[in-house]
């Protein structure tokens, strides 16, 4: 069931970000409050949660150094996950998803002639993360 709900999460938040450059408020603050109660009903903890939520916050530090290069609903979107997957599976998801879009970064550079301030939609790289993600588990 949590499967899911990531799927479903991610999925609306990655064609929201495709299509209209924005995610979806409610949906994060559901889904971060599945998170929470998800984490504590499998017997974690905070603590378990400190190494997503260092990232997130590392992003957000990112967002506000580079004048929102990085975008705030990318930070809201991956400390929510964060809370629901717990470490490991968010780091498989999120180190996919960065590789992922870096090829495609690599791409856009290097094959389709764009300059480096052409803007991507993260959210759909956490969404394919994710799926690969699953094959790992």
């Amino acid at each position: 069931m949590k499967e899911v709900c990531t799927l479903v999460f991610l999925g609306i938040n990655a064609w929201m970000d495709v299509k209209k450059k924005e995610i979806s408020l409610v949906s994060v603050g559901f889904f971060s409050a599945l998170g929470f109660l998800w984490l504590f009903y499998r017997g974690g903890g905070l603590l378990e949660a400190a190494v997503p939520l260092g990232i997130g916050v590392f992003f957000m530090a990112l967002s506000f150094a580079s004048g929102g290069a990085v975008g705030m609903g990318d930070v809201w979107v991956l400390l929510a996950l964060g809370l629901m997957l717990g470490a490991e599976r968010f780091l498989w998801t999120l180190c996919i998803g960065m590789l992922l879009a870096g090829g495609w970064a690599l791409i856009l550079l290097v094959v389709l002639k764009k300059n480096r301030h052409t803007e991507i939609s993260f959210v759909p790289f956490l969404l394919a993360g994710y799926v690969g993600g699953m094959l790992f588990w």
